[in-house]
């Protein structure tokens, strides 16, 4: 599976898979310090960033894509870190076998009915505004208080987030074609399942 990435450092590998209308530039503030330490692989999913998009985009698609390329890449046993989207997928991976430690921030699929039904509609009205508000996206992405009110359901502290990169993640949740059938996926899919592969609940 080809998916645009970045490859960078040396040491144990580290995935990181971003968020909804996120993509490999979503972790430019960590990647040199993290880099200095391991090799870190940063990946657009398919239908973000400059991944192209699947026929069909959903968690499960966009799993299996990421479980290909890990394949081809050897990354199999690589240490795996994913963000609301991501950590749904890198959590699925884990529950398949693949990956060895693994961080998941804040994942979807852990809620139940009335939760999944604010979270989808909320997100949904969020990227609606976000598209209807378009030509404006560098002004107020520019000013603390309007890239507060923007992003305060998908950052805890928007305010002390450069203007560039919310400008970017703005643009990405507005304009990118995973973003809609993702969070379709999202509010259709089962929720998260079952253990990790293998592992002992127990054990380290």
């Amino acid at each position: 599976m080809s998916l645009n990435h970045v490859r960078r450092g040396t040491g144990s590998p580290l995935v990181l898979v971003h968020a909804l209308g996120g993509s490999v530039r979503s972790w430019d503030l960590v990647v040199d310090g993290l880099a200095a330490h391991r090799e870190v692989i940063a990946l657009d999913l398919p239908g973000f960033g400059a991944s192209p998009a699947l026929p069909n985009t959903g968690v499960t698609t966009l799993t299996d894509a990421l479980e290909e390329f890990l394949t081809e890449q050897d990354l199999r046993r690589a240490d795996l870190v994913g963000t609301s989207l991501g950590g749904r997928i890198v959590l699925e991976l884990v529950r398949r076998g693949v990956g060895r430690h693994t961080v998941a921030l804040d994942p979807g699929g852990y809620w139940n009915g009335p939760e999944r039904a604010y979270l989808v509609g909320s997100l949904r009205a969020s990227i609606e505004a976000v598209r209807r508000l378009r030509p404006l996206l560098p002004a107020l992405a520019g000013n603390p208080v309007t890239r507060t009110a923007l992003l305060a359901q998908l950052s805890a502290r928007p305010w002390a987030v450069s203007g560039d990169v919310v400008l970017r993640e703005l643009r990405g949740l507005a304009d990118d074609p995973g973003v809609d059938p993702a969070l379709a996926s999202l509010a259709a899919e089962p929720p998260q399942q079952g253990a990790a592969a293998g592992t002992d609940p127990g054990g380290s």
